[in-house]
């Protein structure tokens, strides 16, 4: 394809018609009036078809219909067809046209841009999206699976930008020229128009051949499904290598428990993931662009499920938080924010009632109802006298107010000493001094951290008080990284992490939102945030906020 080439046709015809045409006019002068007739119609019809022929010669050489590519290794072939169920702005004619307008299929392939391998992809870009720990390099199809996570990935991000065009010619003009070139100027800029040329003119080539229809079942990773679950799709066991992912992100909240996150990832994605969801949904857990923004670091990826299983667990917690006041159950209000986003349901004052969203919302409810039973999520052994959903780990969310039954009928965690018989003849123990270990942590103006009326509630948030010696609501120990009061644990409510994040007293979870370390320096720092235990407005009440080194973040034990 040479765009000047056929510049220099172009002139060369219009030079040559001009010097036909002075001899034209010089011989015509010498014809009588009946042949000047005839010449001049000639004329007209010859540059007519000159001008026909130098228009389809510059439209040929700008941008050919088709390029015949090198036939496709076999093994490629399969990786290629394999890799293009990733999202539905992929063909395998697509993915095999790129392939070849990178390296021609050549696995040691390097590019003066610094690519390397089939997919002529740079370093950053293949560190973000290797298929798999430790996948070699220069692996055919390693590279093109990554490459195509990375075509998604970009198709997502314009979308969500609103650029508008056709999704697949605009991920090819990112990939060229960055996303940021795409989204200023609209569309195609011009630095990507013949890279964007020629790889559709070798995917046409490549349509309909025989070598990429072929049949695959790719491994690693497993073959994804064509789409996202429908009502009635029967659910399937959470995969082993993504069980301790699933309990770790079950363990961030009370209300998000591994049965919930299990439920959502199946009526998400069916644990597939390489799915590019209708609505813009990415990977394992389906997560907007703008909801993975928001709760992800910015280099992580939602196409990589060791990172996007917990981070679902943690943005499903600040939601059913953020989102309490809509309704007497948060739990759906915020699978719906996480399906469509917080406006529309801040906007709808709950859950919108439409079919889709209630037919995602169903289903997840009962997937959970079917993983509450899954013993390696923390299911209790079934006995013949409890209810189904008794004590276990997917009960309805925790309200603020102690449980039903006293919290000292199971093994305690502390020394109880006075509840070793089953008769109980003075008030237990856990409201006195010598229950709970610890000592006062003293703050601004020589104030205590405390709980408030010394209840060891779940979901009570922490405020500064007068201290009172011998209070337990004001003695605090350090265990394992956390901070503990009446047998339960500091925590960030619902596992934010933005300032201002109230901090609370929570059943102890062993997640990231509940690590806190007194520093030489005098603040508490939460090591995951980097963010500091803070005095709200110099007032009473504490919060999570940007260290600051400020007299509101000091702290010293008493």
């Amino acid at each position: 394809m040479q765009v000047t080439s056929g510049a220099d046709a172009i002139r060369r015809i219009g030079n040559l018609a001009a010097s036909l045409s002075r001899r034209l006019v010089a011989r015509y002068r010498r014809l009588d009036v009946r042949l000047r007739r005839a010449v001049a119609i000639t004329a007209v019809l010859t540059m007519l078809g000159v001008s026909a022929v130098a228009a389809s010669i510059g439209t040929a050489t700008a941008e050919p219909a088709v390029l015949v590519g090198k036939d496709v290794p076999a093994d490629q072939a399969t990786a290629i067809v394999a890799a293009a169920l990733s999202c539905p702005a992929l063909t395998p004619a697509r993915l095999a046209g790129q392939v070849m307008a990178a390296s021609g299929f050549e696995v040691n392939q390097r590019s003066t841009a610094g690519g390397a391998g089939v997919a002529a992809l740079t370093e950053a870009t293949w560190q973000r999206w290797a298929p798999w720990p430790q996948a070699p390099r220069l692996d055919a199809a390693a590279n093109i699976l990554a490459l195509a996570r990375h075509m998604c990935d970009l198709v997502g991000q314009l979308r969500h930008a609103g650029v508008s065009g056709d999704p697949w010619r605009l991920a090819l003009a990112a990939y060229h020229s960055g996303a940021d070139a795409v989204r200023a100027a609209g569309g195609v800029p011009a630095s990507a128009e013949d890279y964007v040329a020629t790889v559709a003119a070798y995917a046409e080539g490549y349509a309909g051949r025989s070598d990429l229809a072929v049949t695959v079942e790719p491994t690693p990773p497993p073959r994804p499904v064509e789409a996202a679950p429908t009502p009635g799709t029967a659910p399937r066991p959470v995969p082993a290598a993504y069980l301790d992912l699933v309990l770790a992100a079950g363990k961030v909240c009370a209300t998000v428990t591994p049965a919930r996150v299990a439920a959502q990832l199946m009526a998400s994605s069916g644990f597939n993931p390489n799915l590019l969801g209708p609505n813009g949904g990415q990977g394992i857990a389906q997560f907007l662009p703008a909801i993975w923004a928001r709760y992800a670091a910015p280099s992580a990826s939602p196409w990589d499920p060791t990172v996007a299983i917990p981070t679902l667990g943690r943005a499903m917690c600040s939601l059913s938080g953020e989102l309490a006041g809509l309704g007497t159950d948060p739990y759906p209000i915020a699978l719906a924010a996480y399906h469509w986003g917080t406006t529309v349901v801040q906007q709808a004052g709950g859950v919108p009632d439409a079919a889709g969203l209630r037919d995602f919302t169903g289903m997840v409810l009962a997937y959970v109802e079917h993983y509450t039973r899954d013993a390696r999520l923390g299911a209790p052994p079934a006995t013949p006298t409890a209810g189904p959903r008794s004590g276990g780990p997917s009960a309805p969310p925790l309200a603020d107010a102690p449980p039903p039954t006293p919290p000292a009928a199971p093994t305690p965690d502390l020394p109880t000493p006075a509840r070793a018989t089953p008769t109980r003849t003075t008030p237990p123990p856990a409201t006195t001094a010598a229950s709970y270990p610890g000592r006062p942590m003293i703050g601004w103006e020589n104030r205590c951290v405390e709980v408030p009326g010394a209840r060891s509630v779940d979901g009570a948030q922490l405020q500064m008080a007068r201290c009172v010696s011998g209070n337990v609501g004001q003695k605090w120990s350090f265990s394992k990284g956390t901070m503990m009061a009446l047998g339960k644990c500091m925590d960030l409510a619902w596992a934010g992490t933005t300032d201002g994040t109230a901090i609370q007293l929570a059943d102890c979870n062993g997640g990231w939102a509940q690590q806190f370390r007194l520093t030489s320096a005098g603040d508490i720092v939460n090591p995951h945030t980097d963010k500091c235990v803070d005095i709200r407005d110099w007032g009473t009440r504490l919060q999570l906020w940007t260290c600051s080194g400020t007299a509101n973040q000091k702290w010293r034990r008493g």
